[in-house]
């Protein structure tokens, strides 16, 4: 199947890849009036100061101030500049508060960026529980969506956390196992083989497949590999309307185990193929490497890798 990654927004480039300690230079610049007053506020010597600037300026690709014989004057941009170093200082100031605060008073929320049905991993559920119970101020939002473009929320950094498939290694990212999941072949009470002893992935090439309009890689490998799926009975992206589509007999396909089995359709799909032959696949919790996450992240990721690696 065809891949779609969305381009990272320019904006999410920029934050990662700008000098923060740049903004604090023009802040002092800005505050002092001048480049020799804010060198000496920083303790730094006047050339490596306006050659801060000079950086910033190239960075934003905009002139932030003009010298005058007073001083320098800040320009329409340098002012938008400017307001922005002073929110950021604001926030900055704000964290002196954390210093030797009992975490457990830490509020705010938390999105997590997840696939659909993950309330069934025991796994997840512990550690949701343990996070609530150590942080009970900070609110967690769920926001459920295919594979991809929970994959793709991440490394757009729309979210910082996010559990799902992962299609390749990324040494970007931070991959840990939340659960082994079996991936069986099912079909519906029309097919001849339901009710009947499983059969190898082979048996089943001229079957219609009901696949999801970006399936995840490792369905893609499997159905290449046993050349199934050649004819495509019927496309949805939600799992519940793909197991509908199956058990009305408009073709075979691939879903998780654990789903079905807890679903009210478990008794209208069959499982076709014997479970050693079946496809096993991993959902991992997933971050950025770069470190940098809000608070409530970071003690949601701590909770999460006590929890993951005990075990």
């Amino acid at each position: 199947m065809k891949k779609y990654d969305s381009p990272t927004p320019p904006s999410v480039n920029f934050v990662r890849n700008v000098d923060w300690n740049l903004f604090k230079v023009f802040y002092e610049i800005g505050r002092q009036g001048g480049i020799g007053s804010a060198a000496r506020a920083l303790n730094k010597q006047q050339p490596s100061v306006s050659a801060a600037l000079q950086r910033l300026e190239s960075f934003l690709d905009t002139h932030l101030c003009t010298r005058t014989a007073r001083g320098i004057e800040l320009t329409v941009q340098g002012h938008q500049v400017m307001a922005a170093c002073e929110a950021m200082y604001l926030q900055v100031q704000s964290c002196a508060r954390l210093k030797g605060a009992d975490v457990a008073h830490v509020s705010g929320s938390l999105t997590l960026s997840l696939i659909s049905n993950l309330y069934l991993v025991p796994r997840l559920t512990t550690v949701l529980q343990e996070f609530h119970r150590r942080y009970p101020l900070i609110d967690v939002r769920l926001d459920v969506a295919p594979w991809r473009r929970v994959l793709n929320s991440l490394k757009n950094g729309e979210v910082e956390l996010a559990f799902c498939f992962a299609d390749t290694r990324d040494s970007n990212m931070m991959f840990v196992p939340l659960t082994h999941q079996l991936q069986q072949i099912y079909c519906g009470p029309q097919h001849p083989l339901f009710g009947k002893p499983p059969v190898s992935p082979n048996a089943l090439e001229g079957d219609a497949f009901v696949i999801s309009q970006d399936e995840p890689t490792a369905y893609v490998d499997f159905r290449q590999r046993h050349a199934l799926g050649r004819q495509i009975g019927g496309v949805a992206e939600n799992l519940q309307e793909r197991m509908w589509l199956i058990q009305l007999g408009m073709g075979i396909g691939i879903l998780p185990k654990p789903v079905v089995e807890a679903s009210n359709l478990a008794s209208v799909l069959w499982p076709l193929l014997p479970e050693e032959e079946a496809l096993k696949s991993t959902i991992y919790l997933l971050a950025n490497n770069d470190g940098i996450r809000s608070a409530p992240a970071q003690l949601f990721l701590e909770t999460a890798m006590e929890h993951l690696n005990a075990d």
